[in-house]
């Protein structure tokens, strides 16, 4: 398995329209496949719209279409089979997998998490810890209050509610910080002239590097049908490496899709958001299974749920393609030094 993994996560080359064209046979059939976002399209899921507009999902033989679900619906699009594939987070499916639903992650959008604390920075908070007994903006989940906790101290002084623009809610004194992305809301509150501080949880305790987002799948359909979903990630893995080489036009691509989206916003949260996409080796989508473990683990711990998951729950890089399979002159190069 760990051989498998290795080589699922070697630096590929830059994908090309004519390299992906002339690396896939002809497609006697096309099939659907449904793709179900967690929220509004952004810039996690510009690799998306990148493989729908370059071609790389019609090389593979797919008519992709991308769904924007109600809230918090994607996890029962796909254990319902309605959906193909959905992107998800790693602590939305503590519940999920407790209550039995057949999803897995078959891959890492991005590789590390951008999520953190969002503050004013005229309220000079040095660390999580200046801001104990503040006002926090929850979504009254568990585990991202837990979450908090941890690093905030107890007990929190809760505001439930939701904000699309917590930079702008922040201003009005809404709330006094925030569980955010900074790909999105720390880039928006920039480009507003809003001073902010923002306290990356990752920063504060490695545990917290948990994955967000993910790509999700049934996990009947994998096992029926795994030539289907690694042709699948093989296109999205294309336009995620893409969208990590080619920010302002992967923006651009994001945009035409989905014409609705602050032009200005995409375009710089994608400057940001397209290093957060590739390992360290140039590939994409494996999950480091131990780090995956440990925040299960420590959701555990917390009490949060009432029995331990077994290792590797709800995970899988068994479906990411080899960048070998996917790229011949890549394959050729590296057999050619061989000899």
């Amino acid at each position: 398995m760990l051989g498998l993994t290795l080589v699922a996560c070697q630096k590929p080359a830059e994908p090309t329209k004519t390299e992906s064209a002339a690396s896939q046979p002809a497609q006697a059939k096309v099939e659907d496949l449904v793709i179900a976002l967690d929220w509004v399209p952004n810039t996690n899921h510009t690799g998306l719209y990148v493989a729908v507009e370059q071609g790389y999902f019609k090389n593979q033989g797919f008519n992709a279409k991308i769904v924007q679900p109600s809230e918090d619906s994607t996890s029962t699009l796909v254990a319902s089979k309605r959906a193909d594939l959905g992107v998800y987070f790693q602590p939305n499916m503590v519940k999920r997998l407790n209550k039995g639903e057949p999803i897995t992650a078959v891959a890492a959008i991005l590789q590390h998490n951008t999520a953190g604390l969002l503050s004013l920075k005229s309220l000079d908070a040095k660390s999580p810890k200046d801001l104990k007994g503040k006002r926090y903006s929850t979504w009254e989940d568990p585990i991202d209050d837990a979450t908090v906790a941890a690093l905030v101290g107890e007990p929190l002084q809760k505001i439930p509610g939701e904000s699309t623009d917590a930079g702008t809610a922040l201003r009005m004194n809404q709330f006094d910080y925030i569980l955010a992305y900074y790909g999105w809301d720390g880039i928006h509150s920039k480009i507003k002239g809003i001073d902010t501080n923002f306290f990356f949880l990752k920063d504060y305790q490695p545990v917290f590097d948990y994955y967000s987002p993910v790509l999700i799948a049934n996990s009947d359909s994998l096992k029926q049908n795994p030539e289907r979903y690694k042709k699948a990630l093989a296109a999205i893995r294309e336009g995620y490496i893409y969208a990590a080489q080619h920010p302002v036009e992967s923006a651009n691509i994001l945009i035409k899709h989905a014409p609705e989206t602050n032009k200005e916003l995409a375009i710089e949260s994608q400057k940001y958001i397209s290093t957060q996409y590739l390992m360290d080796n140039g590939d994409w989508g494996c999950f480091d299974y131990a780090r995956w473990d440990r925040f299960f683990n420590w959701v555990y711990q917390q009490k949060l749920i009432e029995k331990p998951f077994p290792s590797k729950a709800g995970v899988t890089n068994d479906y990411l393609p080899s960048p070998m399979e996917n790229n011949p002159a890549s394959a050729a190069q590296s057999a050619s030094s061989e000899k």
